[in-house]
């Protein structure tokens, strides 16, 4: 580097580091606790009909109680009752006693030597307002390893994957607070107080506990984030059914609601090149804080900057056709689910709040990326008129996010786990949750191994994270599309939210005129390019190729046969009455950083009569176990082309890091079938797939002398017991065996 920029950079970095020491001693040294915030929150969330819970209620009261007795199954903890001192089971043999008992009591003496001493006087005084007789949650602690972190400890020293077995996302999830939706639900259904008053405890007990820049829960922006948009939505429901809560708690909530706003436009994770669904995640708490907080001008700046990221993120992190730029499914449906929810609570802002986008002052808004000075643009909507800050374009996009969960799910109601799937949620209203008894799940999931906190015969709630309809269903609740609500099913509450949230709108249908999806349009060369190069790579030596028959006896696979691709996503599918076929080829997302991608190029997935034949294994873990992680990553893992100990992408540049040696390309796909080829052994090795009446044909050439091992067995069979791992359905999960297919 020039001189000047070597200067330059070493500058910032001691800038950098001596704001950081300043703040720390800053917050070491005074409360960290906002001074009185004033004022009324507005309300959005609306009292739904009976009707729309009665059909789950079972689960609603189940969820509901097993939350009123602090009992969590969070990323494969199993249901746990998590207090201070604890027993937990461990981590594959990873197992820490760190958890200490406490005597509560009522003036919160008990929080002396947990609570950094600047903020100790006011933890003890938020901590007089919770009900007697309430025993406090540990949200420090690693249920599952036993870890514990410390509430004393600076935010921004609290460190991260430092320790073998324990995880940083088990205080992190259980503090996003997704739970509290199952009490404003049984509330709604029964109005009995335990609920309410559960809600309004768990929320003084965090505040006291975990004060503003202290301990786990405040290390991460994207968990702020979504910890107090789960917040306001409960506390707006309640209130939305008539729930009634006493002037301190609302003192104490609306001031905590400030505390996180003021946190998040502090501490955003913004970077010019490699951000993604944190910084998202980050902008739509922020709108949530925004959106219900009274009008300053401080929060009107925010509400203007978050609108205007959330809308240059789309673009950013969506493809044109409507599939995330992260390449994996999973957190398609986590950015996804951001956007829906944000896009519908800006459109149904009440006046007031529509002003601000026309009257903030942008000087006001001191970080990067700058707000712009000019008023946000406004839009009409052709639905209503209604002026929008969205543009067309903006909604096209939202309304493609649903078409591509739709058309990746598979016949049995779940998606393929393309890349990395850390089963995360913004708002988890309604679950999808099977019924299972705490006997069936122990023998079901490895990760339940020794597990004895509830009885055989007690339900063990297990949730479903690769069904993905809920998703498909918010989108909906704008869109109205009865593709839509046949792929979805009826009854689902998250339309109805999303109808309520955007002030009743409904958004015009924008398919093309002959009916075709843009996904169902793609096809990638011609059949004259098809039979180049078939030719050519059939003229190679038969020691440089293998081939793999699957045979469907009986099968009709090309009845009905329909083709969608998502090219820049790298996701390519053939789907007919019988056959749901699933190629990945193409980019390893971020651009180019790989963070959730895995070494699957040319890999498939592959249903047959709703039954999967062939699947991705899954994640499992990040930074626990790295050897998992990097296990699950690996080529090894998956149904494509392996070359004895090589990788085709880098697996040594960081757990959130893939190499992007392999540059796959889709060479054609078609009603031929399909041609992809990449790099990453150092020359191009290719895959052709087949698709005929009765059987699957699978060939892989080199154009070196080496033998693609991925299809050198005498069965398909044998080869995908030779290339597979256990599978892991959701983070922290693993199977003991083969699953049945959820029906």
């Amino acid at each position: 580097m020039p001189f000047s920029t070597t200067a330059r950079k070493a500058l910032s970095f001691v800038y950098r580091k001596i704001v950081y020491k300043l703040s720390c001693f800053r917050d070491l040294c005074r409360k960290t606790y906002p001074d009185c915030f004033t004022g009324k929150l507005f309300q959005y969330f609306p009292e739904l009909q009976l009707s729309e819970l009665e059909f789950q209620k079972e689960q609603i009261y189940g969820l509901a109680e097993y939350h009123l007795a602090h009992r969590f199954d969070l990323l494969g903890s199993g249901w746990v009752k998590v207090g201070y001192g604890m027993r937990c089971r461990g981590v594959e043999g990873y197992c820490y006693n760190m958890g200490k008992a406490v005597q509560v009591d009522s003036k919160g003496s008990w929080l002396a030597g947990l609570i950094n001493r600047s903020n100790l006087k006011e933890a003890q005084r938020i901590w007089r307002l919770v009900d007697k007789g309430y025993e406090p949650i540990d949200w420090q602690l690693d249920f599952k390893s036993g870890f514990r972190w410390s509430a004393s400890t600076w935010y921004m020293n609290v460190h991260l994957g430092h320790r073998p077995g324990c995880d940083i996302k088990i205080p992190w999830e259980l503090s996003r607070c997704q739970h509290f939706h199952a009490f404003s639900w049984a509330y709604q259904l029964s109005r009995d107080q335990r609920y309410l008053k559960e809600f309004r405890n768990q929320v003084l007990d965090f505040i006291s506990t975990n004060p503003p820049r202290f301990g786990v829960n405040w290390r991460c922006t994207m968990d702020v984030a979504i910890r107090i948009s789960n917040w306001l939505i409960t506390y707006d429901h309640f209130l939305a059914c008539g729930g009634k809560f006493d002037s301190e708690f609302e003192e104490e909530f609306i001031r905590s609601a400030y505390a996180h706003g003021k946190h998040i436009a502090t501490n955003l994770e913004w970077h010019p090149k490699h951000r993604g669904n944190h910084y998202l995640a980050d902008i739509v708490g922020l709108l949530f804080v925004a959106a219900y907080l009274p009008r300053t001008s401080e929060i009107d700046s925010w509400l203007a900057f978050a609108v205007q990221e959330l809308i240059k993120e789309v673009e950013h992190q969506f493809n044109p056709d409507g599939a995330n730029f992260e390449a994996s499914t999973s957190y398609h449906r986590l950015s996804a689910e951001l956007v829906i929810y944000a896009t519908a609570l800006v459109l149904g802002l009440p006046p007031e709040k529509q002003a601000a986008l026309q009257e903030y002052d942008h000087c006001l808004w001191k970080k990067q990326p700058i707000l712009k000075s000019a008023p946000l643009p406004l839009f009409p909507l052709a639905s209503s008129g209604r002026l929008t800050p969205f543009p067309a374009w903006y909604l096209e996009r939202l309304e493609k996010m649903a078409e591509f969960t739709m058309h990746i799910t598979k016949p049995n109601g779940h998606i393929p786990q393309i890349g990395d799937n850390d089963s995360g949620r913004f708002l988890k209203l309604q679950p999808i949750c099977r019924r299972l008894s705490v006997a069936e799940a122990k023998t079901r999931y490895t990760n339940l191994k020794g597990y004895d906190e509830l009885p055989d015969e007690f339900i063990h709630w297990t949730e479903d994270y690769l069904d993905h309809r809920h998703l498909v269903a918010a989108i909906n609740g704008l869109f109205s599309r009865d593709d839509f609500s046949k792929f979805t099913g009826e009854g689902w509450i998250e339309s109805s939210i999303v109808w309520h949230l955007s002030r009743r709108e409904r958004l015009s249908r924008r398919l093309p005129p002959e009916g075709l999806t843009a996904a169902e349009q793609v096809r990638i060369g011609t059949i004259e390019d098809w039979g180049r190069l078939k030719t050519k790579l059939d003229q190679l030596p038969t020691e440089q190729r293998r081939v793999l028959e699957i045979p469907v006896p009986g099968g009709n696979l090309r009845d009905n046969l329909k083709l969608f691709a998502y090219p820049d996503f790298g996701l390519y599918l053939f789907r007919s009455r019988q056959l749901y076929l699933a190629v990945r080829c193409g980019s390893i997302g971020q651009g180019g950083n790989g963070g959730h991608a895995h070494n699957d190029q040319l890999s498939i997935e592959l249903n047959v009569d709703g039954k999967d034949w062939i699947t991705d294994p899954g994640t499992y873990l990040y930074t626990p176990l790295p050897e998992r992680r990097n296990e699950y990553r690996s080529v090894k893992a998956h149904f494509t082309i392996h070359l004895e100990r090589q990788e085709p992408g880098n697996l040594n540049l960081g757990l959130f890091r893939l190499g992007d040696e392999a540059q796959a390309e889709c060479l054609y796909f078609g009603e031929k079938g399909f041609i992809g080829m990449h790099r990453g052994y150092g020359h191009p090795v290719f895959r052709i797939v087949e698709i005929y009446e009765e059987a699957i044909v699978i060939i892989d050439y080199t154009e070196l002398g080496v033998i693609p091992s991925s299809v050198s067995s005498k069965s398909w069979e044998q080869v995908v017991n030779a290339t597979s791992v256990i599978l892991s359905p959701g983070y922290g999960i693993r199977y003991e065996q083969s699953p049945d297919n959820f029906s």
